[in-house]
C-alpha cells in the first residue's frame, strides 16, 4: 500500500507531498489545481510512458526533469525520473544509502519496480490495450463500466480460464521448486558464513579492550589539559620564592644600618659660642689693661683731662693695634709654610662616593618607609602534595605508554581480522539473506540488518 507521494516539477506541481492514511484518500479542490496531475503522475510511475504523448509535457516549465516518488508500507521508495531524452527508475530499499537504478527501459517497467508497486494492468486476448484496474481518468467511471458487456465478460472470464489457472499453477510450482533450491543453497551458504563468523568471536573482547583504551585516552587527555595549569602554578611558586629571597636579602642589608640621629637646632649653640668668644676677648683686654696700670702711681690732682683723654684714646687705639698685631703674630707663629698642591682625583672620587652613599641612604630610607607598610611574606606551602601529584603524573604517563602499546597491538590484530573479513566477504559476494551488496563497512556498522 502506498503511504506517501512526492511530486517534483511534474506538470503544474513544483513540489507536492501527500501523506496517505489507511482507508480512502480523497483529493478535492477547484479546477486546474493539479488533482488530475496527481493521478497522471501515478500512471507515469506505474506504466513509464515512452514518447506518446511528448515527454516534455510532463516536465514543469523551466525545469530540467520531473520526479515522481512513492513510499510503500514496508519503507521501500520508488522514484520515476523523466527528462526530455530518457527516463529511469530508482528503488531505495529501507535504510539503504544508495538506490538501485534502472536505465534504458524503452517504455518498459522493470519487474522489481512492478513487484514493489503492484499496479499491474490486466491484459485481454481480444484487446490490444490492457485494462487498468487501479487508476482511472477524471471523467471515466470505475474500470469497464463504460465498456460493452462483451469486454466485461472477457475480463472476468480471463480470470477464470482453466488454461490460465493451469499456467499459473505450473508457474507457482516452478517458483516453489526454485525457491526450495535457493533455500538449500542459502542454508549451505549460511552454514559457511556461520563458520566464518565464529572466527570473528574475538571481536567483542577487542571492542571491550578498545573501549578501555578509549577511556584511558580520555583520562590521559584530561591529565594533559591539567599539566599546563600545574606548570603555571609551579612557575608562580618559583617566582614567589625568588621574590621572597630578594626581600629577605634586602631586609638583612637594612638590618645592619643604624637609624640617623635626630636633627637638632644649632642656632642657639652658635649664639652661645659667639658670646663666649666675646667675653674671652674682653677678659684678655682687661688683663692687659690691668698689667699696664700696675706700675702707675697715684694719680695727680685733677686737671684738664682733655689732652690726656685724647692721649688715652690714641694710646687705646695703639694698644688695640698692638694687640691685634700680637694675636696675628701668635696665630701665625705656629703655622708652617703652605704645602704644595696635591692631586685631588682621589678626593673627587671620595666626594662622588659620598654623594652616592647619601643617595643610597635616601633610597634606603624610602625603601624602609615603603617596606614598613608591606605585610610579612606568606610562609611557603609544603611541597608534599605537589610531589605526590608529580609522582602520580609519572605513573599515569607510564600507564598511558603501556596502554598505547596495547592499543597498537589491538589495532594490528583488528587490522588482520578486517583483512581476513574482507577476503571472506569478497568470496561470498553478496548478502546471503537479502542478496544485496555486502561490504566490510556495512557489515561492521549494522551487521547487514534487514527491515523486513
Amino acid at each position: 500500500m502506498i503511504t506517501k507521494i512526492i511530486i517534483d516539477n511534474f506538470m503544474a506541481h513544483e513540489h507536492t507531498e501527500l501523506e496517505l492514511g489507511p482507508g480512502v484518500t480523497i483529493l478535492t479542490g477547484s479546477n486546474n489545481t493539479g488533482k488530475s496531475a496527481v493521478v497522471e503522475a501515478l500512471r507515469c510511475l506505474a506504466t513509464n510512458p515512452a514518447r506518446s504523448p511528448n515527454p516534455a509535457l510532463y516536465i514543469r516549465h523551466g525545469a530540467k526533469e520531473a520526479r515522481v516518488e512513492v513510499e510503500v508500507d514496508d519503507g521501500t521508495r520508488v522514484v520515476w525520473v523523466r527528462t526530455k531524452r530518457w527516463a529511469k527508475y530508482e528503488v531505495w530499499a529501507p535504510d539503504a544509502e544508495e538506490p538501485e537504478e534502472y536505465h534504458k527501459l524503452q517504455g518498459r517497467v522493470p519487474e522489481d519496480v512492478a513487484r514493489v508497486l503492484r499496479l499491474d494492468q490486466v491484459e485481454l486476448e481480444t484487446r490490444k490495450d490492457s485494462v487498468d484496474v487501479h487508476l482511472g481518468n477524471q471523467r471515466d467511471p470505475v474500470f469497464l463500466l463504460n465498456q460493452p458487456d462483451s469486454v466485461m465478460a472477457e475480463f472476468f472470464a480471463a480470470s477464470t480460464e482453466s488454461a490460465h489457472l493451469l499456467a499459473m499453477q505450473n508457474a507457482l510450482k516452478i517458483r516453489v521448486r526454485d525457491a526450495k533450491r535457493e533455500e538449500r543453497a542459502l542454508l549451505d551458504q549460511a552454514d559457511r558464513v556461520g563458520s566464518d563468523l565464529d572466527r570473528l568471536a574475538p571481536l567483542p573482547d577487542i571492542n571491550r579492550r578498545m573501549e578501555q583504551a578509549e577511556d584511558l585516552e580520555k583520562e590521559a587527555t584530561a591529565l594533559e589539559r591539567a599539566i599546563p595549569a600545574l606548570e603555571s602554578g609551579l612557575a608562580e611558586h618559583r617566582a614567589l620564592v625568588a621574590a621572597l629571597d630578594r626581600e629577605q636579602a634586602l631586609g638583612r642589608v637594612l638590618a645592619g644600618i643604624l637609624p640617623p640621629p635626630p636633627v637638632q637646632d644649632v642656632d642657639r649653640l652658635k649664639r652661645h659660642i659667639g658670646s663666649m668668644e666675646s667675653v674671652s676677648a674682653q677678659q684678655a683686654q682687661a688683663a692687659r689693661s690691668a698689667g699696664a696700670l700696675a706700675g702707675l702711681g697715684t694719680p695727680p690732682d685733677t686737671a684738664d683731662t682733655a689732652p690726656l683723654r685724647n692721649l688715652l684714646r690714641d694710646l687705646a687705639g695703639t694698644v688695640a693695634t698692638l694687640n691685634q698685631t700680637s694675636r696675628q703674630q701668635t696665630a701665625l707663629a705656629g703655622l708652617t709654610a703652605p704645602p704644595d698642591r696635591e692631586d685631588t682625583t682621589r678626593l673627587s672620587g671620595m666626594v662622588d662616593q659620598l654623594y652616592i652613599l647619601r643617595s643610597r641612604q635616601k633610597r634606603l630610607a624610602r625603601l624602609e618607609t615603603v617596606l614598613g607598610n608591606i605585610a610579612e611574606p606568606p610562609a611557603p606551602s609544603p611541597l608534599d602534595k605537589l610531589g605526590n601529584t608529580v609522582t602520580e603524573i609519572a605513573v599515569l604517563t607510564n600507564k598511558i605508554s603501556e596502554r598505547q602499546a596495547e592499543m597498537e597491538t589491538l589495532e594490528t590484530d583488528l587490522q588482520s581480522v578486517v583483512v581476513a573479513m574482507e577476503e571472506r566477504i569478497r568470496a561470498i559476494g553478496c548478502c546471503p539473506v537479502c542478496g544485496g551488496d555486502l561490504t566490510t563497512d556495512s557489515f561492521l556498522d549494522h551487521g547487514c540488518r534487514h527491515g523486513a
